[in-house]
């Protein structure tokens, strides 16, 4: 076993060990017996300028716009069972300006700028122990994939459908502040269309894969600034022990021949990390100011999966190449928009 491998163990050990510890620490649960808590936001956020043909200056024009839909819908239903529901949806882009050799100016094919489907639904077991055993179903995919070098789209790749089972904590559930962690055993398949020759071809086939995976996931939600801001955060650690490709990888595939590292097949079974927080501005009932930050480190993409044919030739050697991330990935968006919250 390599010392990343170790690391990963080493760390959900660590975990375990703190939640047999934290329950000290944990406040009660403010529980609501067979009340649905609806929490439905949807949001528009827009920047737009435009320019004249005989514009003086240089200036183009641009259009830059996300809308997201975020919500959950939670009920306990007695003192032994809790169901909830949540949904994360976001599309954007951007759409620029520029100038032809005529200096005529005219729009550019967009550029996406955001794109997140996530569903998610957890059912736990809630007894007065505290440690709360959970059984959940997600799926997470893009309305468009743009990962082509020849800007050829595909739509709802990759897909990504998990079942997980294990054990749960919520250490605070109160109306102020929400802070539950899980541990768990995962079972995910992965789905994933790639384009088969170089543009301008349009035929694509498809490759899937299954990974079985021990996840930590911790929640985190809070009112801050005397309830002015609004703080989420979740982090995701994901640690694979099997993963379908990886005998390609060590016995199939030439890797140093296609350019690939000869210990690729150690990289899909590291441990995938995924941090967002989003913090919230509510300047007015409908007006807001959203940051959001996450940082993900995902060594390998496991959605991609080698597909060799019977010469051992790799056939989506680029979509490979481009699903190894030795370094940690950075995202952070900032808006001011439009947010109606349903309650």
């Amino acid at each position: 076993m390599n010392g990343t491998k170790m690391w990963g163990v080493y760390t959900f050990v660590a975990i375990l060990i703190m939640g047999l510890v934290l329950p000290v620490f944990a406040q009660d649960d403010d529980k609501k017996i067979g009340i649905w808590q609806n929490d439905v936001s949807v949001g528009v956020n827009l920047l737009q300028s435009s320019y004249s043909q005989n514009w003086n200056g240089g200036e183009k024009g641009s259009v830059n716009w996300t809308a997201n839909f975020d919500a959950k819908f939670e009920k306990q239903f007695n003192d032994l069972n809790n169901w909830r529901n949540t949904i994360k949806l976001a599309y954007g882009q951007s759409h620029k300006q520029d100038r032809d050799s005529g200096d005529m100016l005219y729009w550019e094919k967009p550029d996406k700028t955001d794109d997140i489907i996530d569903l998610e639904s957890l059912f736990r077991w809630t007894p007065k122990g505290g440690w709360d055993p959970y059984v959940s179903v997600s799926f997470v995919s893009l309305f468009e994939d743009v990962s082509d070098d020849s800007d050829r789209t595909l739509s709802f790749n990759p897909k990504t459908l998990k079942e997980s089972v294990g054990i749960s904590r919520p250490w605070i559930n109160t109306e102020e502040r929400q802070l539950m962690s899980r541990l768990g055993i995962a079972f995910i398949q992965n789905s994933r269309e790639f384009f088969l020759n170089p543009a301008p071809s349009s035929e694509t086939t498809s490759e899937s894969s299954t990974e079985l995976a021990a996840e930590f996931i911790t929640e985190y939600k809070s009112g801050i600034l005397d309830g002015k801001v609004d703080w989420e955060s979740k982090l995701s650690l994901t640690l694979p022990f099997i993963y379908s490709g990886t005998s390609t990888f060590e016995d199939d595939v030439d890797l140093v021949a296609e350019g690939l590292p000869d210990d690729l097949a150690d990289y899909s079974t590291t441990m995938d990390v995924d941090w967002e927080n989003t913090l919230t501005a509510n300047i007015t009932s409908v007006i807001s100011v959203k940051l959001f930050l996450r940082w993900v480190y995902d060594k390998y993409d496991n959605t991609v999966a080698p597909s060799v044919d019977e010469d051992g030739n790799l056939l989506n050697a680029s979509d490979v190449h481009q699903a190894i991330r030795k370094a940690g990935q950075f995202k952070q968006t900032m808006a001011l928009g439009l947010t109606y919250k349903f309650m």
